[in-house]
């Protein structure tokens, strides 16, 4: 996503949905030098890790009501936050950081969904090749979001990272997290593999203000 359409979602998350958000890291997203960039994910059914690149010119709607074309077809792409505190990235780091938005000394290493409260996030998307029951995987992506719940933070579960579609879904059941959070922003981009990640050039991002 380019910085109009990430300054969008930040938006969006901030005027609808911060009442539900409890108070060695490299780049999340590069550069590949031919008018597209790649950033890091994960497998939503095996926990992996994935990488998805996008055009930077690619299709983008986040208008309401949304642009029949991007409605269908399209895939979810989950957005999993984690507050400031968590200790979910002690073993391995989330897709992205973005406290640092708000705060110089903080890490920040992408550019979308920055939202105050939240220290970073991961994308859990459908890969070709893992299909679940009806399929989940296209190039046009629906970004659904989730928050860490009080109670999510009280019993600890925010320190856990969420990995797969059926550990976001159990800790919904539990009330650990939010219900999806339709951001109405689609947009496209593909999976590709960690060679083409590691070709890139890494981005650096100011903060806000």
């Amino acid at each position: 996503m380019k910085m109009d359409q990430r300054f969008g979602l930040l938006i969006f998350l901030i005027t609808g949905l911060v009442v539900m958000v409890a108070p060695s890291i490299g780049s999340a997203a590069g550069d590949l030098g031919n008018g597209a960039t790649i950033e890091p994910a994960v497998n939503d059914v095996t926990g992996g890790q994935t990488f998805l690149i996008t055009p930077n010119h690619a299709p983008f709607s986040n208008s309401t009501p949304i642009q029949p074309s991007f409605v269908v077809p399209s895939a979810p792409l989950y957005l999993v936050t984690y507050p400031i505190g968590s200790t979910a990235d002690a073993a391995a780091p989330f897709n992205c950081y973005t406290e640092g938005a708000f705060n110089a000394l903080l890490p920040y290493n992408c550019d979308h969904a920055q939202i105050p409260g939240i220290k970073g996030h991961d994308h859990l998307v459908g890969v070709p090749g893992f299909q679940k029951a009806g399929g989940d995987y296209n190039v046009q992506w629906h970004v659904l979001a989730t928050f860490f719940t009080l109670h999510g933070v009280q019993d600890h579960a925010s320190n856990t990272r969420i990995l797969t579609l059926a550990q976001l879904t159990a800790a919904q059941t539990a009330g650990d997290v939010t219900g999806f959070v339709d951001t109405h922003i689609y947009f496209n981009c593909s999976a590709v593999a960690s060679a083409v990640y590691m070709g890139g050039t890494p981005l650096s991002f100011p903060p806000f203000g």
